[in-house]
């Protein structure tokens, strides 16, 4: 890295230490959803979401979201469009590979790629676009986005696989460009390997991540289970049957992945028997918040690198690891004709966000090690480097303690190595925060007069359902939030 560059990632460092940071923002957000305060996001994540920036769809994310609970049902669509948007640029090719990430973007950190989402950020973001469009009973509407939920849902597994392949070219020909740029030994895959095969260090990274680096976020080993949103496709299932629309599959799959959930088999048996509902409500309850990214620094293991110890200056690295979050309610239930009809587990999105962590986590990790491999072999160099020129200069003067130049130079370049290598070590916390804990799920005759109540710990949620069949969908993020309610019906 050369001074003057070491200069500009500084300045820009100090620039942003008068911005909020991303995790600022986050943490402001989750605090506001938790006390039910929905709208209060929503001027910074739009305003946010209109500087274009690499976290732009994150913000656009965030700001339907909350709009969505607002029950803002034009702002929240006109980001979560913009947000859709994004996702076909991104279709394309992988952030990884896009143009204008920047030469040797790798050896910074994922932060500086822009924010791409994951799978069930797609699914989501067409899901809450399809139940706004159903309680405006716009139901063609509704269905194109449920159309393009199975549609994401379908290609979860080529999108990861290549995202993964794209980040692992793109940091290979970065840390080999690096490599050659500072001058630093060819062992790197071996001191990578020793660092990932390392006993300890797999140890620190299961206790803190729950993520087992040998194991968690093998693509080829996931099961559908550990990845398809059963939830959104019990949504996609019951519309399409309430609304007149051929095809079992969605409900067959979710009785397949979901064999516990009486509701689904009932689902499944009775659409396949031609049953047509009648006064039929289905409510489903997103409860809670999902896991959220922080930021954990730890030190390379600087004894599975043979002869650098005494020069290094700096070998920190840092990973993301999942913070979990608390539950809107414990206990739902639904009161229909003086009957207590419990709500059952549905969907664990919690453990979709773990997938697509430990896949995400799979790479992140052996990027993480290799750019910090890389970055105190450049100082090792400039450091042993700095030694021959001082043994140089030592032998020429006859022993005099003279330090040439050269070895001035050679030291502060090893610092400004050092400099650039601490200043760019960060982890990626982005994600989408405003996603549910867990879903859940009850099936209920529809009562005379059409008043139901949901209670969850305790709080009557009062509805009002007209003749027909309805799916009811209600959201409650934090304990003391009040409910989101969106009601459609057929």
């Amino acid at each position: 890295m050369r001074p003057w560059n070491i200069v500009g990632v500084a300045l820009a460092f100090v620039c942003a230490a008068g911005c909020r940071t991303t995790q600022e923002v986050l943490r402001d957000y989750e605090v506001a959803l938790s006390v039910g305060q929905y709208s209060k996001p929503v001027n910074e994540t739009t305003e946010l979401a209109g500087k274009g920036d690499d976290s732009q769809l994150l913000w656009q994310l965030l700001s339907g979201a909350a709009q969505y609970m607002a029950d803002d049902k034009v702002g929240a669509r006109r980001m979560f469009d913009a947000a859709e948007d994004t996702f076909a640029k991104n279709d394309m090719t992988s952030v990884f590979a896009q143009a204008g990430q920047g030469a040797l973007a790798m050896m910074t950190n994922d932060r500086v790629f822009s924010y791409d989402g994951g799978g069930q950020d797609r699914i989501f973001t067409c899901l809450y676009k399809a139940i706004d469009f159903m309680s405006d009973r716009n139901h063609d509407a509704a269905l194109v986005e449920l159309n393009r939920v199975v549609r994401y849902q379908a290609n979860w597994l080529y999108d990861r696989r290549r995202d993964i392949d794209a980040a692992a070219r793109k940091m290979e020909s970065d840390a080999a460009a690096y490599e050659r740029q500072q001058g630093a030994p060819g062992n790197r895959s071996r001191n990578v390997s020793n660092v990932l095969g390392n006993a300890s260090f797999q140890s620190q990274i299961r206790s803190k991540c729950r993520f087992n680096p040998v194991t968690s976020g093998n693509l080829s080993a996931l099961a559908p289970k550990d990845y398809v949103n059963v939830y959104a496709e019990h949504v996609t299932g019951v519309f399409r049957w309430l609304n007149g629309n051929s095809d079992l599959n969605y409900l067959r799959e979710v009785a397949t992945l979901a064999p516990g959930n009486a509701v689904a088999v009932r689902d499944y048996r009775e659409r396949s028997k031609g049953v047509r509902p009648v006064n039929q409500v289905w409510i489903y309850a997103e409860d809670g918040l999902c896991p959220c990214r922080e930021e954990w620094r730890l030190d390379l293991p600087l004894g599975l690198l043979p002869f650098v110890r005494r020069y290094v200056i700096y070998a920190g690295m840092a990973l993301p690891y999942l913070r979990e979050r608390a539950h809107g309610a414990i206990s739902w239930s639904v009161l229909a004709d003086g009957r207590n009809v419990p709500m059952t587990p549905l969907a664990d999105v919690d453990a979709l966000v773990k997938t697509e962590y430990d896949v995400y986590m799979r790479g992140a990790l052996a990027r993480e090690v290799t750019r910090t491999v890389v970055k105190v072999g450049a100082q090792v160099a400039l450091g042993v480097m700095a030694d021959a020129a001082e043994r140089r200069q030592h032998k020429k003067n006859r022993g005099a303690k003279d330090r040439s130049g050269d070895y001035l130079a050679l030291k502060v370049a090893q610092l400004g190595v050092a400099t650039w290598a601490m200043s760019t070590t960060a982890a990626d916390v982005r994600s989408w925060t405003a996603l549910p804990k867990t879903v859940k799920v009850a099936r209920v005759d529809r009562s005379k007069d059409g008043r139901l109540a949901v209670v969850a710990d305790g709080q009557r949620i009062e509805l009002e359902i007209p003749e027909g069949n309805a799916m009811v969908f209600i959201r409650k993020p934090g304990p003391s939030a009040l409910p989101v309610v969106k009601m459609a019906t057929f």
